[in-house]
């Protein structure tokens, strides 16, 4: 991967990433999760992330929906089931997947 990929894909992930975020921050921002000064930063934060989403994602949404939306659901999907996962268990997570990259 050329340098410019790499930084290209960081950034597509960062913004996936951020989405996500947005949207389950969004989520509990109806419950009685967040009180106080954490909830005026929960509140900042989501409009922060809302920024990202006109300026990045909007943009990556548009120009190809398809692969976009797949893209998010499966990262969606993977931290779903990955923080379903127990603190104590992430090192057999970890020793598994470097078993899945060994050719």
């Amino acid at each position: 991967m050329t340098q410019k990929e790499i930084t290209t894909h960081k950034i597509i992930t960062s913004v996936l990433a951020m989405q996500i975020s947005s949207n389950i921050l969004t989520d509990l921002q109806s419950t009685k999760v967040f009180k106080n000064s954490l909830k005026m930063h929960i509140n900042n934060t989501i409009n922060a992330l809302k920024e990202v989403e006109i300026e990045h994602y909007d943009n990556f949404f548009k120009a190809k929906e398809n692969e976009t939306y797949g893209v998010y659901e499966v990262y969606e999907n993977f931290i779903k089931i990955i923080s379903q996962v127990p603190i104590y268990d992430t090192e057999n997570l970890l020793l598994m997947y470097e078993a899945y990259k060994r050719p």
